[in-house]
């Protein structure tokens, strides 16, 4: 790389008459730079004018200088290297005592100098005279032909010192500008921008530039020329006196803001907490908040109309809750539900008082490390409920509906029988073995027609909340009779395999309606083409799993999430209402079991049924 910059700078560069040498500050980042790089770099000094057209015009590689909007038409800069400040000096016997005493004076600039742009840009009126460096421009000053002389401060105190004209020229206290240098290179030659910010960060890290200023300048910068202390003084005083009341100022300004933030702050709150409270006062669920020792704190609109309506209070000031909720408390506080959640939470538990059903979950709420509080949501759910009675009993008749056709057929065959027989006996009451094979064939014929009718009249009746031992295969086997002529009309084979060895207490109703259900909706989806049913009952802890598995056409994998939702529904309109599984999925919740689907469309359907038993003993055989 070529370096080539101004040859009379000191001490940045500068050519050294007594050995011939090109030395300074510069060249000394110079050598540490080409250290790190790995890569010569050669000096060549010139005019500053002309190092400056040199490197436009791509014979040089590199040179210090400021950053301007000017220079960046020709050139590319790097990282900062050094700072550096403009200065002014002046005759100390002249009228200048500050830079805006400069305007409409004569002052000598070095060409091609940063100062040429900032005198432009600032001043409108001074009258510039051009030197080649500033040695020559301090002759011009003291020898009354300029006024004003800027320039780099370190270059104008060196030739101030070396020409010994500390006694005749000072430099302004105030600087014109203080910018970083930086290297300028070609704008043809944009990649050794990258290459020195390398160097340049290197150098950076081992505090080299730092040592470099030591060596030119000593352990401290030169001291400036400066005007009488006294002056200096009071400019400090001033600047100090100006500085705290700024602060004062930004302070005050400061609190002011944050009062206002505060009261923003504040207001956004409290608009937030009346929201909050519109909300919860609208919930139609009771909504209270208790702490340790079951003392009522918060409750929202409706559980105060609750308990006021109730109970004659004045107001929720320490009232207790076994005192606001007495009807839902049992006299032995051991058994309260209440004090139940305050060690533990509790969930969807259900209370019934007189026709009334709620439901009761409690929530932990934060308080601190000694205290808690409990939410409590309360829900009367008795609408629900009898809604879902209704909607499981509408459900019920629907399927008794569509199976009216199968038993009028089930009942004509008995029926007609007891026709064929009765005929029988007139015609052979005398032949004993005749008259006996008939009454048996009679009674047979009435005993099936009183079991299907029973049958029906138990599915569709309203689910109880009774329990009683059940054998399941019997009575598997007696659902499957109700839906005889469906399964043989439909060519459809079924198996029932019972592995288990007890009778089970449970809800016959609600039993009935799940698997009703169930091989129901196995049997529809094999209507079209025949096929087989394959039921196993079997043995589980604290109950018993039934299996429905048939080879139908399966359910399609898009419709798998959709299955137990309410009116969901894949059978053609009038075949289906989409509430069978729906209401199956209530009933086995009831029970505290569980239902899991396995399907493969055009391959079939296992249907896997959990129920918990309340009890279980040795069954008695079908």
């Amino acid at each position: 790389m070529i370096y080539g910059a101004d040859i009379n700078a000191p001490p940045l560069r500068f050519l050294d008459k007594e050995d011939g040498q090109y030395k300074g500050l510069v060249l000394d980042y110079l050598h540490a730079l080409s250290l790190e790089l790995g890569v010569n770099i050669e000096t060549k000094p010139f005019v500053w004018a002309t190092a400056l057209e040199k490197l436009s015009e791509g014979e040089t590689d590199l040179c210090d200088m400021f950053e301007s909007p000017e220079r960046a038409k020709k050139y590319l800069f790097t990282k900062p290297i050094y700072n550096l400040r403009g200065t002014v000096a002046v005759l100390r016997n002249s009228n200048i005592n500050d830079l805006k005493d400069i305007e409409g004076k004569k002052i000598a600039l070095q060409k091609g100098d940063y100062t040429n742009e900032y005198f432009n840009q600032n001043y409108k009126d001074v009258k510039i005279v051009f030197v080649n460096d500033l040695s020559e421009a301090l002759n011009l000053l003291i020898n009354n032909k300029v006024e004003v002389v800027a320039g780099d401060e370190p270059v104008l105190l060196y030739f101030i010192n070396k020409m010994k004209l500390s006694g005749y020229v000072e430099i302004l206290e105030t600087p014109l500008y203080e910018k970083p240098v930086v290297f300028a290179v070609p704008k043809s030659n944009p990649e050794l921008v990258f290459i020195l910010n390398k160097g340049i960060e290197k150098i950076n890290q081992k505090n080299v530039l730092e040592k470099i200023q030591q060596k030119w300048f000593g352990l401290s910068t030169t001291i400036i020329i400066r005007k009488d202390l006294n002056s200096r003084l009071k400019n400090y005083i001033l600047l100090l006196i100006l500085f705290f009341a700024i602060i004062v100022s930004f302070l005050g300004l400061l609190n002011y803001s944050l009062k206002k933030e505060v009261e923003i702050r504040t207001k956004e709150i409290e608009d937030g907490k009346n929201q909050l409270k519109t909300i919860i006062d609208g919930i139609e669920q009771m909504l209270f908040v208790v702490d340790e020792d079951l003392s009522i704190k918060e409750g929202n609109k409706r559980f105060k109309e609750y308990v006021l309506s109730n109970f004659s209070f004045s107001n929720f000031d320490n009232i207790k809750l076994c005192d606001a909720l007495s009807l839902f408390c049992k006299k032995n506080c051991d058994s309260c539900i209440f004090m139940a959640a305050i060690n533990e939470p509790v969930k969807n538990h259900e209370i019934k008082i007189g026709d009334y059903i709620y439901l009761l979950n409690t929530y932990f709420l934060k308080e601190n490390l000694d205290k808690k509080k409990i939410l409590f949501i309360i829900d009367d759910i008795t609408l629900r409920r009898l809604n879902e009675i209704q909607l499981l009993q509408a459900n019920k008749m629907m399927a008794v509906g569509q199976l009216a056709a199968g038993v009028a057929h089930e009942i004509r065959n008995p029926l007609g029988i007891i026709r064929t027989y009765s005929y029988i006996l007139e015609q052979s009451i005398f032949n004993k073995e005749i008259f006996e094979k008939a009454l048996e064939e009679i009674n047979k014929a009435v005993q099936r027609a009183d079991r299907i009718v029973n049958n029906l009249l138990n599915f569709s009746r309203i689910s109880g909340e009774n329990y009683e031992f059940v054998n399941l295969e019997k009575f598997i086997r007696d659902i499957l009779e109700v839906l005889y002529t469906y399964i043989k009309r439909n060519n459809i084979n079924v198996e029932i395999t019972n592995e288990t060895k007890h009778d089970y207490l449970t809800n016959p109703d609600s039993l009935n309606h799940i698997l009703t259900n169930i091989i129901k909706n196995a049997l529809d989806a094999m209507s079209d083409k025949g096929g087989k049913i394959s039921i196993a009952i079997k043995e589980a802890d604290n109950g018993f799993k039934v299996y429905v598995k048939d080879t139908g056409k399966g359910i399609k994998k898009e419709h798998m999430e959709h299955i137990f939702n309410p009116f969901f529904t894949t059978k053609s309109p009038g075949k289906g209402t989409g509430l069978g599984l729906f209401i199956t999925y209530t009933e086995i919740k009831k029970l505290n079991g569980s239902i899991n689907i396995k399907s493969e469309e055009n391959i079939g359907t296992e249907v896997e049924i959990f129920i918990p038993a309340k009890g279980r003993e040795i069954k008695n055989g079908i």
